[in-house]
């Protein structure tokens, strides 16, 4: 079932060349519900056995998603089990290709998707009206460039938090190619069941190191193309501090999913080790020359000072 749903989403995206083709979109959504029922409505999590080899990678599914996680998404929540249908995304550029708008339009779940770049913003102001229709209605859609200082306060203002406890929601997104490590380490006002954020693969799978938080960086892709973000590495060890487990990456080399320890021990879900899942990122490896090239000009540019240090975790 699943490749005939990757088969009718290839033509959606790819001969039909729009992504809001009415009766492709049925389609899509009578498969999705037939595979992940689960996600649709408040369910418990799904017990595991002992010796399970739980691999995501296997699962994805591209609806809106970039690197394939809308599948990888809802195969894990299909397990770990739905307590709010509510979401967190931050970075979400024209909202056609994030991690929550198939879980807002195809699964009617709530929440926040906050974007920093206000021309990207008021063009999702546009795409997500067009895609979502009335469910729109189910979306807080935020022009704000996050720091560490005001990602709490924008957080609780917005998602209608209790200011005195966690507010426990389903899934958290992060993909803000800069801060992502020093953001996830910040949040505090709510306890995600699920979070997914982007790694940098430029920096391998051994260095535990972030980019030093600098609450105005913005990637320069161009000239800097390898410094932004953090290593798989540095994430896997802050997802500890955090009571999370590194459960998989994308087949993209791009983000990495990680389910809170309660629930991973529920389900008898296991963390991965970095050295088992580490995936170089394939859009940038295609050119392996220029991939090679861009990580000794990071180093090159870190001992000769030219740009600040990457920071040890």
């Amino acid at each position: 079932m699943k490749l005939i749903l990757k088969n009718i989403i290839f033509n959606k995206h790819f001969k039909f060349k729009r992504y809001n083709n009415k009766f492709i979109n049925s389609i899509v959504k009578l498969f999705l519900h037939l595979l992940f029922p689960e996600v649709l409505n408040i369910s418990e999590p799904i017990k595991l056995d002992k010796n399970n080899n739980f691999n995501i990678s296997k699962f994805g599914i591209k609806i809106y998603s970039q690197n394939e996680e809308d599948g990888i998404l809802l195969y894990i929540l299909k397990h770990i089990g739905i307590k709010t249908k509510k979401f967190v995304e931050i970075g979400v550029e024209n909202g056609t290709e994030c991690n929550t708008t198939n879980l807002l339009k195809n699964f009617n779940w709530k929440g926040i998707q906050i974007e920093g770049n206000k021309k990207l913003y008021n063009d999702a102001k546009i795409q997500l009206k067009k895609i979502l229709g009335k469910k729109i209605n189910n979306l807080k859609l935020l022009n704000s460039f996050i720091t560490k200082e005001n990602i709490n306060k924008i957080i609780k203002k917005n998602l209608e938090c209790d200011i005195n406890f966690k507010e426990e929601i389903d899934l958290l997104s992060i993909d803000i190619d800069g801060n992502d490590f020093w953001i996830w380490k910040s949040i505090e006002c709510i306890e995600p069941r699920l979070v997914i954020i982007e790694y940098n693969s430029f920096l391998g799978p051994y260095a535990s190191t972030t980019i030093k938080y600098n609450p105005k960086f913005s990637w320069d892709h161009i000239n800097n193309k390898a410094y932004y973000g953090a290593s798989l590495k540095a994430l896997e060890k802050l997802g500890k501090q955090k009571n999370y487990k590194l459960i998989g990456v994308d087949n993209n080399g791009v983000n990495a999913f990680f389910v809170r320890n309660d629930l991973a021990n529920k389900t008898n879900i296991k963390s991965k080790k970095v050295k088992q899942i580490f995936l170089h990122n394939k859009r940038e490896f295609r050119n392996s020359k220029q991939y090679i090239y861009e990580q000794r000009k990071l180093l090159k540019k870190l001992e000769n000072c030219k740009i600040e240090p990457l920071i040890e975790i």
